[in-house]
């Protein structure tokens, strides 16, 4: 009976991590779902859990509440013993780290690539006014995608060197700023506070 009643709940837990999955299709990258459904079919709940898990943190993709305390019902049912999986065995910092929003952001590739591209476009507009360490490191966060980082650091540079900066490149970063949204760079003070940073740039017409 006991045997009957695991396995019932490992069903139970399969489906309800697939149909979380799906609820989330639209803001996961899609070159990921097939081999996330994937996990479902083979009925790897925790697997998938903690997939799921990963890029929600790493991405910092948003979920309405009603999707966080779901998620938050199925990684307590997940068993103990269910293998090496660090966003489930770290449960509560991987809670804490997921942000939730009433009507959650949908992000297309076309809206990554564009951020890419214009962060990019923005950073070599700077190359002859950075140190080249600093310009190496920040083309190497671009090439990886990491191009919050990339911007939070590149407005950090731009502040505490007061290097200057034209109105229309102060435009260009603003935008970029504006990309995110603050519940999502709760860790990258200069996107946080994006309003201080633009205040405290040298904005001059001839840089």
């Amino acid at each position: 009976m006991n045997g009957d009643r695991t396995t019932m709940d490992a069903a139970r837990l399969n489906e309800a991590a697939r149909e979380l999955l799906e609820q989330l299709a639209d803001r996961l990258p899609q070159r990921r779902l097939a081999p996330y459904r994937a996990l479902g079919e083979a009925g790897e709940s925790a697997s998938l859990l903690n997939e799921i898990c990963k890029i929600l943190v790493n991405r910092h993709t948003e979920v309405t509440p009603a999707e966080k305390e779901t998620l938050t019902r199925l990684l307590d049912v997940v068993p103990a013993d269910a293998g090496d999986y660090d966003y489930i065995n770290h449960r509560d910092r991987t809670l804490a780290a997921i942000h939730v929003a009433d009507r959650p952001r949908v992000v297309t590739h076309d809206d990554m690539r564009k951020l890419s591209a214009d962060s990019r476009a923005l950073l070599e507009r700077f190359a002859d006014r950075l140190p080249p360490n600093r310009l190496e490191e920040y083309r190497t966060l671009s090439d990886v995608g990491e191009w919050g980082m990339l911007l939070h650091l590149l407005s950090a540079s731009l502040v505490t060197r007061q290097i200057p900066v034209n109105p229309a490149e102060r435009d260009a970063l603003a935008a970029l700023l504006n990309w995110f949204r603050p519940a999502t760079v709760a860790n990258l003070a200069y996107i946080r506070d994006r309003e201080n940073t633009l205040a405290s740039l040298n904005v001059t017409d001839q840089p």
